[in-house]
């Protein structure tokens, strides 16, 4: 059952190197940083085929994931909340609808990264601002599940790949399939100071699969 990192259902990167600077950049970036105590960093790629710009989001914290948990958990980190409908008047999501209305729309976040002292969690969006939407409920399961893909809190993967998926051809049409998920399966790569050890974590059993894992750039 080998499984696979996409980076996007509907809207691959193309390869355009044409680097643009979207309108309010600069506004939303101050806003990640206050919010998650972090550096940010954007990459914003105008795709010229499909008029829209993609944004790649680096934040660099100074701490390890579990104080982010921690703030997360009593609410005074990220600017986010657990579900779709409390994340729609939070501080995140109102500074990038704002960037998104100052765009007319034609601006989404391909990928975000969080990298912390101790791991790094690379989050690709699967359908449309599927990152805006569902970021809060990412950090809500990382804090739900870290005891389990953490082997019991002995061993931090290096590496947190959200989502990845079964690569079994689609058996129906696009149009009638239901929303990808985050919440199935997880990469994770741990040292074991010889080698990468690639793992599947399956987040409804809570088990660590010894699978096959492939990544997409």
């Amino acid at each position: 059952m080998p499984f696979q990192k996409k980076s996007d259902y509907k809207f691959p990167l193309d390869g355009i190197s044409s680097f643009i600077i979207a309108r309010g950049l600069e506004e939303f970036t101050r806003s990640l940083e206050k919010d998650f105590f972090a550096k940010v960093s954007i990459q914003c790629v105008y795709l010229t085929e499909k008029h829209r710009a993609d944004l790649t989001v680096e934040l660099q914290c100074n701490f390890a994931l579990t104080e982010g948990m921690h703030y997360f958990n009593s609410e005074s980190w990220s600017g986010v909340e657990q579900t779709i409908e409390e994340s729609e008047s939070t501080p995140f999501y109102t500074a990038y609808k704002t960037l998104s209305l100052l765009n007319k729309g034609a601006v989404d976040i391909a990928e975000i990264s969080l990298h912390f002292n101790d791991t790094s969690i690379i989050i690709n969006r699967i359908y449309n601002q599927s990152i805006p939407e569902q970021l809060g409920n990412i950090l809500d399961r990382l804090s739900e599940h870290f005891v389990y893909f953490t082997k019991g809190l002995t061993e931090m993967p290096y590496e947190i790949f959200v989502p990845v998926f079964e690569d079994i051809p689609p058996q129906l049409p696009e149009s009638k399939q239901e929303k990808p998920s985050y919440f199935d399966y997880w990469g994770l790569y741990f040292d074991d100071g010889n080698n990468h050890d690639a793992k599947v974590y399956n987040l409804k059993t809570k088990k660590l699969l010894n699978e096959d894992l492939f990544l997409l750039d």
